[in-house]
């Protein structure tokens, strides 16, 4: 069966760029999961039209359907699980980059007042200096 070796090769896929998300969040490595996520996107259309052919597949042949079924099954839940830990990482990386962006405003913002109150004294003049 090449359609049931191309899907479950793509889940494979699948799991190893979610892998790769994952190292790219905790290294901060914005360009590669954008390039993970892309991939992932570009494999999401070919999972979904071969896996209706393959279970087509499946009910037509004497293997054992159910013990497939639970492999697809798994493969499914162990994405689902890594895709919700991405999620739940990139949401920390994005509260502590709020947190340093709050952190960077509140810096600009006293030393705009410590510039203000220095910038309204006056400079003694210096007179007679040749």
């Amino acid at each position: 069966m090449n359609a049931e070796r191309s899907l479950f090769d793509a889940y494979r896929k699948w799991r190893r760029l979610a892998t790769a998300c994952q190292k790219a969040i905790c290294q901060r490595n914005w360009v590669l999961l954008l390039e993970c996520q892309d991939a992932i996107k570009k494999l999401q259309p070919f999972i979904t039209t071969v896996t209706p052919e393959v279970r087509k597949g499946w009910k037509q042949s004497p293997i054992d359907r159910t013990a497939k079924e639970t492999e697809l099954r798994a493969m499914i839940l162990e994405l689902e699980e890594l895709v919700e830990s991405n999620k739940k990482l990139l949401q920390a990386a994005q509260a502590v980059a709020l947190d340093k962006r709050e952190q960077l405003g509140q810096a600009g913002r006293n030393l705009k007042r410590l510039q203000s109150s220095y910038g309204s004294a006056r400079r003694p003049a210096l007179r007679g200096v040749a």
